[in-house]
């Protein structure tokens, strides 16, 4: 330990030790007060707020009544353990004012549901100066949409979106390191790919793929995607979902492998390579930056997973690693986590509701 590392540590000791001696217990810190922003939606994911101070929000949808074989007879009906899916075009982009009210911002997006009654559809919205840009998380043949593929999407000022990057496209050239190879009835491998989240940085979206493991930068004014790190590189599953950045740094949460415990990745301004310096847990969907403390949303515990009612807010310490529960059981299935210009932070809650209908899904407002 350097001299001038002790010498804070030895202050901070002997003021503890003051107070404990005078009877005055030092507080702990503040319990974070959630209170519910915005109802009614359907499936809420991703989330971000634009340069007009509102809150941007994804919602996946509820998919639709067609299936693979209605599209196109050659369309695979069973691709792996989610399947079959039906598809329509239930999603949208909604816009979030300061009273709580939604505005659609774009609608008619496609929608996919599986077997299990999750739906799959706009998964994260991101801004680059003033242009919004919405993910789409599945789709192509074997999910009854052949002709909308996994992508991002520019909308437009009038709601109609365009095509700007074709992720389905550039996976089926830039396959991963690694593939788990299992029977199609064992499976959980995506034939086009999870894109699950983006942000923006810069002139550039970085897009985070789950089901294969792979960290990507997409220029939207070309098209262009580059591959900046193939987590499976070790041979192994470790599905990455969310991605945020501070500084030169990127930190990666991911939804744990094979069942066991999540990491939290730490990539440097390269992507050479990553580091755990933290003591993660549990999958985690949610991560923002507020002052000096890493937040995380946790959607359920590793070992009891889908269950509702049962997501941590959590923080981690960037010069210890420790990981911290701040909020246990504030929210059921949440997906996101997002600064917002009042210093609150702002999660989705009910991301996976498996309802058919939609409609019960919020943004939880949270004052850590």
């Amino acid at each position: 330990m350097t001299r001038t590392a002790f010498k804070p540590a030895t202050v901070l000791t002997g003021l503890v030790l003051g107070l404990l001696g005078s009877g005055v217990v030092p507080a702990e810190p503040a319990v974070p007060s959630v209170t519910t922003y915005a109802t009614g939606l359907t499936n809420p994911r991703g989330l971000t707020f634009g340069p007009d101070g509102n809150l941007y929000v994804a919602e996946a949808g509820v998919g639709g009544g067609q299936t693979a074989a209605d599209i196109d007879p050659s369309c695979p009906a069973i691709v792996n353990v989610f399947s079959p899916f039906t598809a329509g075009y239930s999603g949208r982009v909604i816009r979030v004012l300061a009273d709580g009210t939604t505005e659609i911002v774009a609608d008619g997006l496609p929608s996919v549901t599986d077997n299990t009654l999750t739906n799959f559809g706009p998964t994260d919205v991101a801004f680059i100066g003033g242009t919004l840009y919405v993910l789409i998380e599945l789709g192509g043949c074997s999910h009854a949409l052949p002709n909308n593929l996994p992508a991002i999407l520019r909308v437009n000022p009038d709601g109609s979106t365009t095509n700007v990057a074709n992720l389905n496209a550039w996976l089926a050239k830039n396959l991963p390191f690694f593939v788990k190879v299992a029977p199609v009835n064992e499976t959980d491998q995506e034939p086009g790919g999870v894109f699950h989240s983006m942000i923006a940085h810069g002139k550039y979206l970085y897009v985070v793929e789950t089901n294969r493991g792979m960290l990507l930068r997409v220029d939207p004014r070309t098209g262009a995607i580059k591959r900046v790190y193939d987590m499976s590189i070790d041979s192994a599953e470790h599905n990455p979902i969310v991605m945020t950045r501070r500084g030169n740094d990127y930190y990666v949460g991911t939804f744990g492998e094979d069942g066991g415990p999540a990491e939290l990745a730490k990539f440097d301004k390269g992507f050479t390579g990553y580091s755990l310096p933290f003591q993660s847990l549990n999958p985690i969907v949610g991560l923002a930056w507020h002052g000096n403390r890493l937040y995380g949303v946790e959607i359920f515990p590793y070992d009891n997973p889908w269950t509702a009612d049962t997501a941590n807010l959590v923080t981690f310490d960037p010069r210890t690693g420790e990981r911290r529960e701040v909020l246990t059981g504030f929210a059921s299935l949440p997906n996101g986590l997002v600064k917002g210009p009042d210093g609150a932070l702002y999660t989705s809650d009910q991301g996976v509701s498996f309802s058919e209908t939609g409609g019960d899904g919020s943004i939880l407002r949270i004052v850590p």
